[in-house]
């Protein structure tokens, strides 16, 4: 998925459309103003004083809270920003927590197929092909938490989430990455981060062969775009526009 390609321009109209009745905005949503009704007529073809509709007969009437384009840009830079700094950061300090984790474990749990994520705040284990005991639940449970993996991964979990609210804007919907529904609540369903950690590594798919391997916010320039892999992947689309967005009912 391109994260390039994510989001609408400021300038960018929306087009809102019955078929036969057609409105167009010329800005998005701002979520520092109050909602108002955009000022509209009604028209049904009378012979006083036409409205020059293009050929359309306008019959429904829509409200929508204004956003500036400054304030669209601001929303869109941090989404960005988010996408790319916020989460390569959080996700170099994943990895070496995850790495100080798997030093301390013994070589047989190392190579099990396990993973971990996040949920509520709190570090949740998964099984993958190999089945997991009692006990290594629990050994891999403390080793994480005593490298401090669950800190870690709640900053990766909370920078995704914030990117996703940010491209719904103040109405809380969206046609792009914002549609999907993540949460801290369903994080840890979503997203396995060991998985996500290792096609970061030598031979996976987003192994960018970093010049110094030690620098490891260059590892992950492109994290965004890997969480959002598992994310179009697995988390139901909860925040979709619908067709009649900002309808009022005549």
């Amino acid at each position: 998925m391109d994260i390039s390609h994510l989001s609408q321009s400021a300038s960018q109209q929306g087009v809102y459309s019955n078929g036969s009745a057609r409105i167009v905005r010329e800005t998005r949503i701002d979520a520092g103003v109050q909602i108002s009704e955009v000022p509209s007529v009604v028209y049904h073809g009378a012979k006083d004083n036409p409205l020059n509709t293009g050929g359309h007969v306008i019959d429904k009437i829509y409200k929508m809270p204004q956003e500036s384009h400054e304030a669209t840009n601001a929303r869109l830079d941090e989404m960005m920003v988010a996408l790319s700094t916020g989460v390569a950061t959080a996700s170099a300090g994943l990895k070496r927590t995850y790495e100080m984790a798997m030093e301390s474990l013994s070589p047989d749990l190392q190579e099990k197929d396990w993973g971990f994520s996040v949920s509520n705040g709190s570090l949740v284990i998964s099984e993958g092909s190999d089945a997991l005991s009692t006990e290594d639940r629990a050994t891999l449970k403390d080793a994480l938490s005593i490298a401090d993996v669950e800190y870690q991964a709640n900053q990766v979990a909370s920078t995704m989430i914030r990117a996703l609210e940010l491209d719904r804007g103040p109405a809380g919907v969206s046609n792009g990455i914002g549609r999907f529904d993540v949460s801290q609540g369903n994080f840890g369903d979503i997203v396995d981060l060991r998985s996500y950690l290792q096609v970061h590594e030598p031979g996976g798919s987003y192994d960018l062969n970093p010049i110094d391997p030690t620098d490891y916010e260059r590892h992950f320039p492109y994290g965004g775009r890997a969480l959002l892999d598992q994310i179009s992947a697995n988390a139901p689309i909860g925040y979709a526009k619908p067709a009649d967005f900002g309808l009022i009912s005549l």
